[in-house]
């Protein structure tokens, strides 16, 4: 006769052939392999290799699968996987393929063209903030400086030196701060996540494919990596997740210039809201997003 305690293990030890049985289900058989592999097989040599470049570097393989599949901790900072991501990105960097859709693009849009020409730069400190008023871009830049003591400074070092791909990149680094507080896709992981597939949308839209996939690459590494860590490891962010992306396709789509092209800094004395209605798209949540750092997280 069973004993109380051996009572108590059996619900313990029928769950525990449940899932045993579960994961051996989810598995495929030996015959559903071959059907979903057919009769091609790889080239077998003497190292793994693919035609994908990106599949071929180990360091793009390490960031990328890192950032897609860890949890995010209190043990390190959340930016912690961009250094190890920034390397990756160089190491298949296609620059010739970039440099000649640049070319093309400057041919055929004159108002990215311009641009370069002028190559517009910004220097943004809280004491030259002061006088704009409640609401406008410039008020609304120098409480981040004030919250978070950086000043937003557009750094040109050896400008002289730089191509005109070089300038593109080091504009779209230094205004991503700006890019957060004008669209409404704050700094939090969801705000993040918006922001990213903004920019892969729109550059998709108004530049050729060679220049929009070059441009876009880190926030498409950030915003596919995203999604993925929090489908797996947090289910509870799914949602604000799936809002998240949907918000900023529908504004990268909306927006009537590439963000990496708009120039801030004539929208300092503007109210937020007409800057959004001017450019076309509709402004995100703000800090409504904020939860997103909780439940997205830990």
């Amino acid at each position: 006769m069973a004993t109380k305690a051996q009572d108590k293990s059996l619900p313990q030890d029928k769950a525990g052939a449940n899932e045993t049985r579960m994961q051996q289900k989810m598995g495929m058989t030996a015959e559903e392999t071959a059907y979903m592999r057919g009769d091609k097989h790889p080239v077998a040599g003497s190292i793994p290799m693919s035609t994908s470049p990106y599949l071929n570097s180990p360091l793009f393989v390490h960031a990328f699968t890192r950032m897609a599949l860890r949890r995010h901790g209190d043990d390190v900072a959340v930016t912690y996987d961009i250094p190890d991501m920034s390397r990756g990105l160089a190491d298949v960097a296609d620059y010739r393929t970039a440099m000649e859709g640049l070319e093309i693009e400057k041919a055929s849009n004159p108002a990215l063209a311009d641009f370069l020409e002028r190559r517009p730069r910004h220097e943004y400190r809280a004491d030259d903030l002061q006088d704009y008023g409640a609401g406008t871009l410039g008020a609304a830049i120098r409480a981040f400086i004030d919250r978070t003591g950086y000043d937003l400074a557009f750094v040109n070092k050896g400008a002289d030196d730089q191509n005109d791909l070089q300038y593109l990149i080091k504009r779209f680094g230094d205004c991503h701060d700006v890019q957060h507080i004008a669209t409404g896709f704050h700094p939090n992981l969801a705000g993040e996540l918006a922001l990213s597939i903004m920019n892969v949308t729109c550059n998709a839209k108004h530049f050729n494919p060679k220049l929009a996939h070059f441009l876009s690459q880190p926030n498409i590494f950030v915003s596919s990596a995203s999604y993925a860590r929090t489908a797996f490891n947090y289910p509870e962010g799914t949602d604000v997740t799936l809002e998240a992306m949907e918000r900023g396709i529908a504004a990268g789509r909306a927006i009537n210039k590439p963000l990496i092209l708009v120039e801030w800094e004539n929208y300092l004395d503007w109210q937020l809201e007409d800057i959004a209605r001017d450019l076309g798209f509709v402004m995100g949540p703000g800090h409504g997003w904020d939860f997103s750092n909780e439940c997205c997280r830990g």
